[in-house]
């Protein structure tokens, strides 16, 4: 899974409420999508929150509240597993976005078979995913 369901998701939602800046990466668009937009609600979520709290007065003692900071989320499709599809959207992201601070690099797939029974193009997708991508996308 990349950003657009299980573990990637959960991160997404998270790293939102911490009012991150965040670019989300999945191999399926829709699904990345669907991320994006619980992303946004809880931007908003906290943009209403803040609007309607009243800041103290600088001394009482009361909790400051956090600016909005103009929050956004960026999605991509991309193919983890082919090291040009890495490259091509990291550049990307460089242009549109900027450097990245974190990286939260969750993608992997299971192939659901015991090793010697696995087809050795499930084998390869399983290294390119779940191995040789985190130094790609490092």
């Amino acid at each position: 899974t990349g950003a657009g369901s299980g573990l990637g998701r959960l991160f997404a939602l998270e790293f939102a409420r911490r009012r991150a800046l965040l670019v989300l990466w999945d191999i399926n668009t829709q699904s990345n999508e669907e991320t994006a937009g619980m992303v946004r609600h809880i931007y908003r979520e906290m943009a209403e929150e803040a609007a309607a709290a009243v800041p103290g007065e600088a001394g009482d003692g009361e909790k400051d509240v956090l600016p909005h900071c103009n929050l956004q989320v960026y999605t991509y499709t991309c193919d983890v597993g082919k090291r040009e599809n890495v490259y091509l959207t990291a550049e990307r992201v460089r242009k549109e976005v900027g450097e990245v601070s974190v990286l939260v690099n969750n993608a992997g797939v299971v192939s659901g078979h015991h090793l010697l029974e696995c087809p050795d193009e499930l084998i390869e997708r399983t290294m390119m995913v779940n191995c040789h991508a985190h130094f790609w996308v490092t």
